[in-house]
């Protein structure tokens, strides 16, 4: 397969993408939760990862299979891997597929440590475990006040 260029990729080809490489070996379930991630990061209103699906996928060392340095950054589905994605991936897309995840805007992959970049655990809530991913959201700042006050 000849890799086409991201620019030339569809918001929603961009999706896909992104779940099959940060996913593909994981339940279903997991390969939904971080579309909605994606999902999440678009409409959370916090412009730091980007406005639109694209620049959201795309936002520099988001998705670490992106990364130039990451090995995935080289990998592409196939025709039928695409085929069995859409059917997970459209109904998030399209905003109506639940979001299991209750509104994780990050995951990772129990593989690898807490990422410290994050800050403290702490600060987060875990809102899904699924195969090796583990989703979560950060704490309302009230949360985060008291927790400082503690």
């Amino acid at each position: 397969m000849i890799a086409p260029e991201y620019k030339n990729m569809s918001d929603l080809s961009l999706l896909e993408l992104c779940v099959w490489r940060e996913a593909r070996g994981e339940p279903v379930d997991g390969q939904r939760g971080v579309a909605h991630v994606v999902r999440n990061r678009v409409y959370s209103g916090t412009r730091w990862w980007g406005d639109d699906w694209r620049s959201v996928i795309l936002h520099p060392w988001q998705f670490s299979s992106f990364n130039p340095s990451d090995p995935n950054s080289k990998r592409w589905p196939s025709n039928d891997d695409y085929a069995a994605l859409s059917g997970i991936v459209e109904p998030v897309f399209s905003g109506t597929d639940a979001d299991l995840t209750n509104g994780a805007t990050f995951y990772y992959d129990t593989s690898i440590k807490w990422p410290v970049a994050w800050g403290p655990e702490r600060n987060y809530d875990n809102t899904l475990n699924i195969g090796r991913l583990k989703f979560f959201k950060l704490k309302q700042a009230a949360e985060l006040n008291l927790q400082g006050d503690a």
